[in-house]
């Protein structure tokens, strides 16, 4: 009898019906159950109560007691499984995490796959929320693999869903339409719940993007199916309630938001689906100018996002309050609240909401004039991108209330030489202009060779700073000359401290202080350079007194800034003070249109003096080849083949036809003497001492010139 009520309640949670579930358990004796059947017990009580929004773990952790030492491998998983969800739930991802990682591996033992998939789910929910869209796409994307692997069409269809919803939730509408679009077919056949999600979540992107009249006609196709659904209903409610916000029908709006929040109250009152309603209607009340309401609900909203950790909502809600706070004429705390939304939204990947809270910080007039137009044009690439029609009218009319940027004279001798033929680039170079003006930091990313540092000096050439431009590899100074190297020091301020010295920050007042190679700062670099940012202060090795200085930084990495941070590698108050304006570099790939361009540069900048055919030729011949390192590898690939081919064109293109092979057989031409050690280095992209012993393993009589 109890096993069957056991397994009568699990089908009711099946169902959705987490209430009565929740009762069925209630009713039971516990203290009558034997081991098995009181850890199975401890695992539906509490996947009951997370659905209801109640978070205990006290049975949880005693069903992972209990089947640990059993040889129900795959019980043992479950109780792993309801664990990670109950720590995901409360916003403890990093613990949930690993918790979860144990029950994949443990379904995977056990031969279960199809539930190693829902494993994946929940650690692509985690991801989600912690920021790691790229790791949550990844997790969905493998759950979707093994369900095709095993035929299961449902699943499949149900983690595409999820999929094409984690990236709508991170600004990539257009990816997620496109996922919507592959999957909408297999919804008719699948089951009622599956396409009332369906048509829920795919009504969002459209709406986004302004197509009001698709999204309405996808979320209408719900209602037939809701009242057997309850927390899908809530859901329906609350999407509804945000397309006719976006669409401006703020009385409708209220009603569906209404009753959306009645049923989520009803379902889980400490859940998002309370955080996410209470802040839609933040920002109902603040489209109808009804501000003490706005705070009222996005206060009542943060409260559970914090306790949960979503912090999608937290941010959300924090920009609530900088449109109240500038409402009100708090400018410095308005001011406030925007910084912090927007860091936040810049931290996690959020690029909808991030485009949003820029464009509205822009509108404010709390910021300079150079500080808007760089938010402005930053929004406007994202909107632009994606196809969000209703914002781009309004960047749009905001940018024709700007001042015009100082025009920039690119045949200037100062002006660095940037070409370019790709609209990528060239967005990205007018961008760049734009903000150059701007007091906020500019946060390069892109492959080594990519052109960082060219670009960092064309920022700071476009600035119009008439200060310095200094450079600095974070990673290359040591710990003990931290303070001595970006303050200075007095003179005696240490033993060879024999003259007063400037410190790098310093040099760099009125100008541009570049600092590469960010993510191998030390954390004493870092906590140092944190201090500066907040202070725009320097004080030297041996002196009391602080001196003001204003440079504009500009910080660049190669690596994955955000993956340093996550382990522990990176302060995340750093990074937020670094990431004010991200400018990502395209690897020489994505542009390859610009190769034949650059190689005609090159050629120049070599010394090559020819023109006509051959130069065509010999930049076609290089188009057609991979450049792992970028625009760095193609200009010393030129400047190689210029050298070694001794400005002999043919011989040059022979030279650049060449495999990794043919060239290892032209070192073997030195029996000729045709070309020197030094040369042949050049052309192999290693060092004389590397031709040397090449030369001697192929045992070569022949004299080799050095």
């Amino acid at each position: 009898m109890t096993a069957k009520v056991l397994t009568t309640t699990e089908q009711l949670l099946r169902n959705s019906e987490y209430a009565s579930a929740l009762s069925s358990l209630e009713a039971l004796d516990a203290s009558l159950l034997s081991s098995r059947d009181y850890g199975f017990y401890c695992i539906l009580l509490t996947e009951a109560n997370a659905y209801l929004g109640t978070y205990d773990e006290r049975f949880i952790d005693e069903a992972v007691e209990i089947f640990r030492h059993s040889v129900e491998t795959e019980m043992f998983a479950r109780a792993k499984y309801a664990k990670g969800w109950l720590l995901s739930l409360q916003g403890m991802h990093a613990d949930a995490k690993q918790v979860l990682l144990e029950a994949y591996a443990n379904y995977l033992r056990c031969g279960k796959k199809h539930k190693a998939g829902l494993v994946l789910n929940r650690l692509a929910y985690g991801s989600l929320q912690t920021g790691n869209t790229q790791s949550a796409v990844e997790n969905l994307e493998n759950a979707i693999r093994i369900y095709e692997e095993i035929g299961d069409n449902l699943h499949q269809t149900r983690f595409a869903i999820n999929l094409a919803g984690v990236l709508w939730s991170s600004g990539r509408l257009t990816e997620s339409l496109s996922v919507f679009s592959e999957y909408g077919p297999s919804v008719s056949a699948s089951e009622e719940k599956l396409a009332v999600v369906f048509f829920y979540n795919s009504a969002i992107p459209y709406a986004l993007k302004g197509d009001i009249k698709e999204a309405r006609r996808r979320i209408a196709k719900c209602k037939p199916y809701l009242d057997k659904y309850p927390r899908e209903k809530a859901i329906y409610f609350e999407n509804l309630g945000w397309i006719n916000i976006l669409d401006g029908k703020y009385a409708a709006a209220e009603k569906a938001l209404k009753e959306g929040l009645e049923l989520s109250l009803t379902i889980a009152p400490e859940s998002a689906l309370i955080s996410q309603n209470k802040r839609l209607f933040g920002d109902l009340y603040i489209a109808t100018e009804k501000y003490d309401l706005a705070e009222k609900f996005a206060s009542e909203a943060l409260v559970v996002a914090e306790k949960i950790n979503e912090r999608v909502e937290i941010a959300a809600c924090w920009r609530i309050f900088a449109q109240v706070a500038q409402h009100r004429s708090e400018e410095a705390q308005a001011r406030e609240w925007f910084d912090k939304a927007i860091d936040l939204f810049n931290l996690i990947g959020t690029r909808y909401e991030l485009a949003v809270a820029r464009y509205l910080a822009a509108a404010s007039g709390l910021y300079s004039k150079s500080e808007r137009t760089a938010m402005l044009y930053m929004a406007r690439e994202y909107f632009e991108a994606e196809g969000i029609t209703p914002f781009i009218a309004k960047v749009e009319t905001q940018l024709s209330r700007q001042p015009s940027p100082v025009n920039v004279d690119k045949t200037s001798d100062g002006c660095p030489n940037i070409i370019t033929v790709n609209d990528d680039m060239k967005k990205l170079l007018d961008l760049a202009e734009h903000v150059a003006q701007s007091e906020m930091t500019v946060f390069l990313t892109g492959d080594t060779g990519t052109g960082k540092d060219l670009l960092a000096r064309y920022l700071h050439f476009c600035s119009g700073r008439k200060g310095e431009f200094v450079t600095v590899n974070a990673a290359a100074i040591p710990n003990p000359m931290i303070e001595a190297e970006l303050f200075g020091h007095t003179k005696g301020a240490f033993t060879s401290a024999e003259a007063e010295r400037k410190g790098l920050l310093e040099l760099a007042d009125k100008g541009t202080f570049y600092l590469n190679e960010i993510a191998d700062a030390t954390p004493e670099f870092q906590a140092k350079l944190l201090e500066v940012l907040e202070t725009r202060e320097v004080r030297k090795l041996g002196s009391n007194k602080s001196k003001k200085v204003n440079f504009r930084l500009i910080a660049a990495t190669n690596h994955d800034l955000k993956a340093r941070m996550h382990d522990g590698h990176f302060r995340v108050d750093l990074y937020h003070r670094l990431n004010e304006i991200p400018l990502t570099l395209p690897p020489l790939s994505a542009r390859t249109e610009d190769i034949a361009p650059l190689v005609q540069h090159f050629l120049k900048e070599a010394g090559f003096t020819a023109n006509g055919d051959g130069a065509d030729h010999f930049a076609a011949v290089l188009a057609l080849q991979e450049y792992p390192g970028n625009v760095r590898e193609l200009q010393a690939r030129v400047k190689q083949l210029v050298t070694v081919g001794k400005n002999d064109i043919d011989r040059m293109i022979a030279l650049a036809k060449q495999s990794g092979s043919e060239r290892e057989r032209t070192l073997k031409a030195l029996e000729s003497c045709d070309w020197n050690r030094r040369e042949a280095a050049l052309l192999l992209g290693v060092s004389e001492a590397t031709v040397r012993r090449r030369i001697e393993k192929y045992a070569l009589t022949q004299p080799v010139t050095d």
